[in-house]
């Protein structure tokens, strides 16, 4: 069968049911892309119709999503001691892509925070949170002793802040900690080497 004959039997009339196949075939199209597309988020939230307006050009992006019925929402997460952390997940448009940003509940920038980008789908972006909100929760890298945190093995990660009062901080596990507390933690390790990396809170 050649190339216009396979078009045509995808293109056929029914009599007997009064219907054009072409609908059913487009409808397997769709729901093959929604699946697709569940697999690079690693969400099912792609599959959601809201996610789609009807009547609008593409799929993905800025021309076929109605992603702000979604954002923002509130998500729970438990941490490497079990205990339950709150982050409220929201999304900014900008005019390259989509950053997801999952901020915790009630800490007002001195608790944990994750991001992510994409330059297609908010939803992708989203996926890449919550697999950096399970990853990041679930090693502990400080003793939680104020004033005497103490390294629980040779790695610290963490994001730089800074407030008025304190000035520049890095918060480790979800916890500020003062350069003060960092120089104790590391006087500790007096004559060790470090490889200090700092890396885009996107990537």
């Amino acid at each position: 069968m050649n190339e216009r004959a396979v078009r045509a039997s995808n293109i056929t009339f029914d009599r007997t049911a009064g219907s054009h196949s072409l609908a059913a075939a487009g409808q397997r199209e769709r729901s093959a892309d929604r699946i697709w597309h569940m697999g690079v988020a690693h969400e099912p939230v792609l599959a959601d119709p809201r996610a789609f307006t009807p009547g609008r050009k593409g799929r993905l992006g800025k021309d076929g999503m109605n992603w702000q019925r979604d954002f923002p929402m509130r998500e729970e997460v438990e941490d490497y001691a079990g205990r339950p952390r709150v982050f409220v997940i929201t999304c900014h448009e900008g005019g390259l892509g989509f950053t997801v940003r999952a901020t915790e509940e009630g800490r007002e920038g001195t608790g944990y925070e994750f991001a992510a980008y994409s330059e297609t789908s908010p939803y992708s972006a989203l996926g890449r949170v919550r697999d950096k909100m399970r990853r990041g929760l679930a090693t502990r890298h400080i003793t939680s002793l104020p004033g005497h945190y103490q390294m629980t093995h040779d790695q610290l990660r963490g994001r730089i802040s800074s407030d008025r009062e304190t000035g520049v901080f890095v918060v480790v596990d979800g916890v500020p900690v003062t350069m003060e507390d960092l120089a104790q933690i590391l006087s500790t390790h007096e004559g060790w080497a470090f490889d200090l990396r700092i890396v885009d809170a996107l990537e």
